[in-house]
């Protein structure tokens, strides 16, 4: 038995198979590792990649105009990727199987026909957490510094790793894992894919939802008894406190929220139709003259406008109060950590 670990990547969001990088790790059953490369793809098209956070691939269109085409490197992927004896996986599969299809649609050649694992997903099993792990955060978990993410076969050396670490983790073996967890491995074929399912995963996340439910139920309670403080956001803005479990909720200081002390419990309410609650506690409390030496001073990402500029953001924050309200008021900031109870 090996394990070969893979990953792609594209360089055209417009373009779907754009693939000019796939990393390749090939290990034995006890994880050594008996190959690491990266193939590097002439993608026949532009780089356009546009992301709110740039991402640096370290190669350019012409670093790669003399290199050999998908369509050109097919069949050698395919010795490793179909054998047989062969545990294929990636992180966050999925997107990279969906890219294999699309890169082999593309090139018109003959879509690869294999079984594979998701790091991610079993990772989300192991670890009992709904949103999984990225890789770089990975390379810091378990100590590894030579690492650059995005590079095609770093990636795929870290969900190498990863494996391994969920396997000693349990204290199983791969097949004894495979069975406890449920896993059914998913499917590469005639171009399309069915994704690995878990059935403990399933579990975690069906046992979890009932839980936000409960949850929901609960502070719906405490918020209709009264005497609680509550703040209305709009729903773009209720999502991102959601996704993070500390962050900044930055306001115009009012009569009501000058009475919010350290150690508070907010209640977020999302305004749309079908209500939904979040209930943090205020851990700090900044105060500002305005909305400029509020956002110099804080972290952008906390604040949920990574990637703006000053101008974008006050732009944002003029349409939601008048500059008449910024500085007869001030600017106050609300540290926040999501509770559960």
């Amino acid at each position: 038995m090996k394990y070969l670990s893979v990953d792609l990547e594209q360089c055209n969001m417009f373009v779907r198979g754009s693939v000019f990088s796939v990393g390749m790790v090939l290990a034995d059953e006890n994880f050594n590792i008996i190959f690491k490369r990266n193939y590097w793809i002439n993608p026949l098209c532009r780089f356009a990649m546009h992301f709110r956070k740039p991402i640096d691939f370290g190669v350019t269109k012409q670093d790669l105009v003399d290199k050999p085409t998908f369509a050109e490197v097919r069949d050698e992927l395919a010795t490793y990727l179909e054998d047989p004896d062969t545990i294929v996986m990636a992180h966050s599969a999925n997107n990279d199987m969906q890219m294999f299809n699309d890169a082999c649609k593309r090139a018109k050649v003959q879509p690869f026909a294999f079984r594979f694992i998701c790091t991610q997903m079993i990772y989300s099993a192991v670890y009992d957490v709904e949103n999984g792990i990225g890789l770089d955060k990975v390379a810091v978990q378990l100590g590894r510094t030579q690492f650059t993410h995005h590079q095609a076969d770093d990636d795929s050396e870290m969900a190498l790793y990863l494996l391994k670490h969920c396997i000693e983790k349990t204290g199983l073996s791969y097949k004894e894992m495979i069975k406890k967890f449920g896993i059914t491995p998913g499917t590469m074929r005639d171009g399309y894919f069915v994704a690995m399912r878990c059935n403990e995963l399933f579990r975690l996340r069906n046992r979890r939802k009932q839980r936000a439910i409960a949850l929901q139920k609960k502070w719906n309670k405490e918020v209709s008894a009264g005497g609680v403080i509550t703040m209305r956001l709009e729903p773009r803005s209720f999502d991102l406190l959601k996704c993070r479990s500390k962050t900044i909720d930055l306001r115009v200081l009012d009569e009501k929220r000058a009475k919010i002390k350290e150690g508070d419990a907010v209640y977020f309410i999302k305004d749309c139709q079908h209500t939904q609650l979040l209930k943090a506690i205020v851990t700090k409390i900044d105060r500002f003259p305005s909305f400029e030496e509020a956002f110099t001073a804080l972290d952008d990402t906390a604040l949920g406008y990574r990637g703006y500029t000053m101008l974008d953001f006050l732009d944002r924050m003029y349409t939601i109060y008048s500059d008449v309200k910024e500085f007869e008021l001030g600017v106050v900031a609300f540290h926040l950590e999501l509770t559960e109870n």
